[in-house]
């Protein structure tokens, strides 16, 4: 199997709870041999959303107005600046302690699975 169904249930859970409080995110989950990520872009304040395994923003003026189009720009860095600070902070932390759990158990790996959002939910 390619994918945990276990993750797959928890993830859903997690996506109806941003989804619940209007809330953007990066999120990484893990059971033994797996893993799920989240990139929720799109609560109602944002104009970024995920296309194609890309985030891209589209914001028009004429369709929301000046005001209206100046606070999701805004609101739009400032959760994208949030997210991209905090994620590699964390990053770096996870990868030296990788490195150094390596160099201690002599270099072993354990291999897992990442799965797309696009596998059923079994």
């Amino acid at each position: 199997m390619k994918y945990s169904p276990k993750l797959k249930i928890a993830m859903d859970e997690i996506k109806n709870i941003l989804k619940k409080h209007d809330i953007g995110g990066f999120l990484v989950i893990h059971t033994p041999g797996h893993s799920e990520f989240l990139n929720q872009v799109s609560p109602s304040y944002s104009c970024a959303f995920i296309e194609n395994g890309a985030i891209r923003v589209k914001l028009k003026t004429a369709e929301v107005g000046k005001e209206k189009a100046r606070q999701l720009a805004l609101d739009t860095l400032n959760m994208v600046s949030c997210l991209a600070k905090n994620t590699a902070e964390h990053a770096i932390l996870y990868m030296e302690l990788e490195k150094m759990l390596k160099e201690k158990w002599s270099g072993e790996d354990f291999p897992g699975e990442r799965s797309s959002h696009e596998q059923q939910n079994n």
